[in-house]
């Protein structure tokens, strides 16, 4: 990574190897012609998630999908969707073996968008003869990875999670929903698969920062949000719930945004850059029951730069989060490709899709200023 100062204008310029996300949601139709050309000018390649209407669950459709992508990169630069299947409980095996080197994704059902088909119950995970088993094992004999939503619906027994007493099965409090999975589901599936690749997808708790702290290393890593080290808690009540800061997992309260950016800027080669851009149309996220996710893919590099800059780690941690850490992970080729940032603040003006009332999206940090500028 390459930092110049002009003093004549006091500005500062940044030149890194073109970055990789392992997170994004492109969706269909005009969200994804919309969000596509977002990614490519940022990010060399991207970790595409598979929760669509139907999901992806075939190497057939896993294709399809991505040469859609591939023909709404009308940008001219070179990006490569990572495609994943969607872990299901009747996921065909033989469909994973199918799709060369990709990853899978979890979801525990009915917690974030498009979750009904999730897997049911996380006990299949590490249960001999499950689908699911029997997936994970393929995934371990091949090198894929598990990309994991680590969240818990239901209370596996009698617990006590931040002080709160949970029976068997009762539901957990979203705030209480990634500490109970780093406690009692993620060391269950690393006991049952040792030679699984995982990777927890946007970490948001101080317990889950406390785990990788201990445990991250060339089999599991994790990706953090640049909203969740940007926001805590009081951002999203801040003079009532604001819609366009909800996402799942949860931002959580202060002192677990601090444990994920002293995660994130101790330099960890098992921690990366991993966006959960998510965009959804302004009539449900401002509707009686909120959808989940907002779109950050088009200030995708410039929020992190931010958030290293202001904690004072603007420099090679920043290109080996976005850049190295997970490309070394997933194994992928190094590149020569770079992307410039200059440090000229600018506005987010406007929403985008809205000529249309249906489709409408509101970005992330709408009519704030975002303090870094991709040059293109």
């Amino acid at each position: 990574m390459k930092i110049t100062i002009d003093t004549s204008t006091n500005s500062r310029t940044i030149e890194l190897k073109k970055p990789v996300c392992t997170h994004q949601h492109v969706r269909t139709e005009a969200t994804l012609e919309l969000v596509v050309p977002m990614i490519a000018r940022r990010f060399r390649a991207a970790i595409i998630m598979p929760n669509l209407k139907p999901p992806v669950t075939t190497f057939t459709h896993l294709e399809q999908y991505k040469e859609i992508i591939h023909r709404a990169n009308t940008t001219g630069h070179l990006f490569t969707p990572m495609m994943t299947l969607y872990l299901t409980d009747n996921l065909n095996p033989g469909e994973v073996d199918l799709c060369g080197h990709h990853a899978v994704k979890y979801y525990p059902r009915g917690l974030t968008t498009n979750s009904a088909d999730g897997v049911e119950n996380p006990q299949a995970l590490w249960s001999k003869g499950s689908k699911p088993h029997q997936v994970l094992r393929l995934l371990a004999s091949t090198g894929k990875v598990l990309i994991l939503h680590a969240a818990d619906g239901f209370a596996r027994e009698g617990v006590i999670v931040r002080g709160t007493q949970y029976h068997a099965d009762e539901e957990l409090d979203p705030y209480d929903q990634e500490p109970h999975f780093m406690r009692e589901t993620l060391p269950r599936i690393i006991d049952a698969h040792p030679e699984l690749k995982i990777e927890v997808a946007h970490l948001s708790t101080k317990e889950g920062a406390e785990f990788m702290q201990k445990n991250g290393g060339k089999r599991l890593g994790c990706s953090i949000t640049c909203h969740h080290l940007l926001n805590d808690r009081r951002d999203v009540m801040r003079g009532g719930f604001r819609p366009h800061l909800d996402w799942r997992p949860v931002i959580q309260p202060k002192d677990n945004t601090q444990a994920l950016q002293e995660l994130c800027f101790s330099g960890h080669p098992f921690v990366w850059l991993g966006m959960d851009s998510a965009p959804h149309p302004r009539k449900v996220k401002e509707a009686a029951c909120c959808a989940t996710g907002v779109l950050t893919a088009h200030a995708g590099i410039e929020l992190y730069a931010e958030a290293f800059e202001t904690f004072g780690a603007l420099d090679q941690r920043f290109e080996n989060f976005a850049s190295n850490n997970a490309a070394n992970f997933y194994g992928l080729a190094d590149t020569d490709t770079t992307i410039t940032l200059v440090n000229k603040p600018w506005k987010v003006r406007g929403s985008y899709l809205s000529g249309n009332p249906d489709e409408e999206i509101i970005p992330y940090r709408l009519g704030e200023e975002v303090l870094w500028r991709l040059v293109e």
